[in-house]
């Protein structure tokens, strides 16, 4: 069961939490969800706590063991029961279910305040509302994958670093880039 909190009890528990530190975090909007991706190697101790329209982090990680943590005040409510989390030796990526499917968030925060720690995630970024109706079906059969999987311990792999081949490049092996895109790479070995 998850606990709904007040404002005055986030506060309260942000100022007597001895993290002091903000772990940097990246977003990007979906039709029917929010993802936010906080960006802490070997994260230890991860405690993410989901509200009506906030979102509480927190954990140790790096190398130095830094104490890190996170309250944003949303943007828009979120449904709380369908929001997950997973954590990877890389990062921890939290799934934010929308209470409103549908509806664009501008940004992350209820504030328009730019936080020096949180950045829009471009790679992942994607104009939904622009989409042909097949992307949308794809963006749909998403939020299902995700909304039928359990907790933390059953939320996907979507870090992708099994896909990835590593090919040695050496800028020595390039005698000269091409000046437009109809010229051919001359030199490449």
């Amino acid at each position: 069961m998850k606990m709904q909190r007040s404002g005055e009890q986030w506060l309260i528990l942000f100022m007597l939490c001895p993290y002091r530190h903000p772990a940097t975090a990246k977003w990007y909007d979906r039709r029917d969800s929010v993802f936010i991706e906080f960006l802490v190697a070997d994260s230890k101790d991860v405690k993410v706590d989901f509200g009506k329209t906030k979102c509480g982090f927190s954990c140790t990680g790096g190398t130095d063991n830094a104490k890190l943590a996170n309250e944003i005040d949303l943007f828009d409510a979120i449904d709380e029961s369908q929001s997950k989390h997973k954590r990877t030796d890389r990062s921890v990526l939290c799934y934010l279910r929308k209470a409103q499917p549908g509806k664009a968030w501008p940004r992350l925060t209820k504030e328009k305040a730019k936080l020096s720690w949180l950045s829009v995630d471009f790679n992942n970024w994607k104009d939904w509302e622009d989409d042909s109706e097949e992307e949308m079906g794809n963006f749909d059969q998403f939020s299902d994958m995700m909304n039928n999987m359990g907790g933390e311990d059953d939320l996907a792999d979507l870090d992708g670093a099994d896909d990835v081949r590593i090919f040695p490049f050496h800028h020595a092996s390039i005698s000269r880039l091409p000046l437009s895109r109809s010229e051919p790479v001359l030199g490449v070995m």
